[in-house]
Parts: C-alpha cells; structure tokens; sequence
C-alpha cells in the first residue's frame, strides 16, 4: 500500500487548515491557526532538510577542533568542546583560527536558518 508520506501529509493538511479552516474560525483564533501552519511547514523542512543540517554541523565543527588536534568526536561531545574552548578564550585573538570558527559558525547557523526560517538565509542576512 503506497499512502501520501509524511511530507505530503504535512503539506495537505496545512493547506487544509489556511485555506478551509483558517476562513471558518473566529478572528481571534487566527493567529494560533497560522503558528499551527508555520510550524507544520517548520516540522516539513525539518525532515525534508534537517540531516543536511546536521551533516554540515557535524563537518564544520570538525574542521575547527581538527585544528586543535581534536578529531572524531560527536556532534554532541564537539559542541561541548567549542563551546569551552570559547568561553576559555581560545578564538579570541585574530588569526586562522577565529577566521575558521566564524566561518563554521556562520555555515551552522545558515544550516539551521534554512530548517527553522528560510526567508532569512534566502534574504543573505
């Protein structure tokens, strides 16, 4: 049996809600229909998108803590050591270093802007 995928039903279902439902309800329920909506759309890009996401966290902090000598660690272990290495001071001289973190954080956060706000990263904010 081949039914509509998790996306396709997302994608029904939010149309559903703004274009019948959304019309039918009371004014002051208007807003919470449309975050219904958004986050519906949010959760959409999350499994369209969000492994992509995560991959290019994964390989951006690598690089960065592989200049440290600091190579195969989990995504999870690897923000906790950033993070560290940051509140120790580590990047805050100018150099290669701070150049490749900021890169790499900049890379991250558009990562995850084009999961939870694309409109963002498609503006070059």
């Amino acid at each position: 049996m081949n039914g509509p995928n998790a996306l396709e039903l997302l994608a029904t279902t939010r149309e559903l809600l703004l274009g019948e439902m959304l019309p039918a309800l009371p004014e002051q329920l208007h807003y919470e229909c449309r975050m219904a909506a958004s986050a519906m759309a949010m959760v959409a890009r999350e499994i369209e998108h969000g492994a992509r996401a995560l991959r290019i966290e994964a390989d951006a902090l690598e690089q960065v803590l592989n200049l440290h000598g600091l190579a195969g660690l989990t995504a999870e272990d690897a923000r906790a050591m950033l993070c560290q290495f940051i509140r120790q001071g580590l990047f805050d001289q100018p150099g290669p270093s701070r150049d490749m973190l900021l890169h790499a954080l900049g890379e991250i956060t558009r990562a995850r802007l084009s999961v939870s706000n694309p409109k963002v990263v498609g503006h070059g904010r």
